[in-house]
C-alpha cells in the first residue's frame, strides 16, 4: 500500500469535497478509536484550521476512549465539545420496550449522528464519516447513525489498512494498540462480536471482492458463510432509500 500517495490523494479528496459543498468547516464524532482518530488526522492535514470535532460520550464508554479523543484534540490543536448524551439515551430508552444492548447501542449511534448535524448548522459544516471498507461492507454500524455523512474519507480502506494508514502518520500508539471498539456498551468488543480478527475479514473481503477462488479455498468456510450473508443482508445500508418510479408501472 503506497501511504503516502494515498495521505495525498485523501487530502486533495477533503479540501475538493468541502469547497464544493460551499460550507467553511467540517464536523466528526471522536470516540477515541482509530477510525475516528484517523479521519481527524486526514482532516487537520487537508484543511488545519477548519476541523471540529464533538466528543459524545454515554455512561457506558470507556473513560480510555474519552481521554484518547481528548488527547488527540490537543495535539492536533483542533476545536472540540464534549457533550455526554447519558441523560438522552435513558429518555430514549425509557421509552422503549424490551430494551436490548443492540437497540440500546443504534440509539446512541443515531443521537450522536443528530448531535453532529445540529452543530453542523452552527459550525457552517460538512458531517465527515469515520465508517472504513470492512465496516461498510459487512453493515456493521448504525445506518443513519454512525453510517451516515456528508462524505467518507476512509471508506475504501480496509480495517487492516487504517492501521496502516496510522502508522504511516505516526499516531499515537494507543489507537493502535487498542482493541477494535465501537464502544457502544462496556468491553464491547468488534472481533469478538464478528468471531474473526480484522485481519482474518479483510483477507475473506478482498477474496470475495476479487473473486479470488484460489484464497477463498484456504479459509475458514465460516468465516466466509459470515461475510457472504453480512455483505448480502446489509447491502440495504450502503444505498439510498429506492424511490418508486411511477414510468416503471405504465
Amino acid at each position: 500500500m503506497n501511504c503516502k500517495q494515498i495521505l495525498e490523494n485523501l487530502c486533495i479528496f477533503i479540501k475538493e469535497e468541502l469547497l464544493k459543498s460551499g460550507k467553511n468547516n467540517v464536523i466528526l464524532g471522536l470516540s477515541g478509536g482509530v477510525d475516528s482518530a484517523l479521519v481527524a488526522t486526514l482532516c487537520k492535514k487537508a484543511l488545519d484550521k477548519n476541523v471540529f470535532a464533538l466528543l459524545l460520550p454515554t455512561q457506558y464508554s470507556s473513560k480510555e476512549h474519552l481521554n484518547d479523543a481528548l488527547m488527540l484534540c490537543h495535539d492536533l490543536n483542533i476545536d472540540y465539545k464534549i457533550i455526554s448524551i447519558e441523560t438522552i439515551l435513558n429518555t430514549f430508552i425509557e421509552q422503549s420496550q424490551n430494551i436490548d444492548k443492540i437497540r440500546i447501542g443504534n440509539y446512541a449511534a443515531r443521537i450522536r449522528m443528530a448531535l453532529l448535524y445540529d452543530y453542523s448548522v452552527l459550525k457552517n459544516a460538512l458531517v465527515v464519516g469515520t465508517s472504513n471498507k470492512s465496516e461498510l461492507l459487512l453493515g456493521y454500524g448504525t445506518i443513519y447513525g454512525d453510517l451516515a455523512c456528508a462524505f467518507n474519507p476512509i471508506g475504501d480502506l480496509y480495517k487492516t489498512q487504517v492501521y496502516e494508514m496510522a502508522k504511516f502518520l505516526k499516531m499515537h500508539e494507543n489507537f493502535i494498540k487498542k482493541s477494535p471498539s465501537a464502544d457502544l456498551w462496556e468491553n464491547q468488543s468488534d472481533e469478538k462480536e464478528l468471531g474473526f480478527t480484522y485481519e482474518q475479514i479483510d483477507l475473506g473481503l478482498k477474496a470475495i471482492e476479487n473473486n479470488d477462488k484460489q484464497t477463498m479455498d484456504k479459509l475458514d468456510e465460516n468465516l466466509l458463510k459470515m461475510l457472504k450473508t453480512r455483505i448480502k443482508n446489509n447491502a440495504f445500508k450502503r444505498s439510498m432509500p429506492k424511490i418508486a418510479n411511477l414510468m416503471d408501472f405504465k
